[in-house]
């Protein structure tokens, strides 16, 4: 194999890493905002959760009508 075609293929590999480079870091921030975006979403729910008037006892219920 001559040298200009071993720099040839050289070169092509190069660029497929490149381009596969690319294309994980596009991936991985778009994982990383969804990340972000469930986090935020978790914490939120935690938040109301945790929120003692967020959920009330049995007692403070208003007994339906027919009662």
């Amino acid at each position: 194999m001559n040298n200009d075609k071993m720099i040839t293929l050289l070169e092509e590999k190069i660029a497929w890493l490149e381009q596969q480079l690319d294309e994980q870091g596009q991936e991985l921030s778009r994982i990383q905002r969804e990340f972000t975006a469930l986090s935020t979403q978790f914490k939120q729910l935690y938040q109301k959760i945790s929120d003692p008037y967020a959920v009330r006892s049995l007692k403070d219920e208003v007994p339906p009508p027919h009662y």
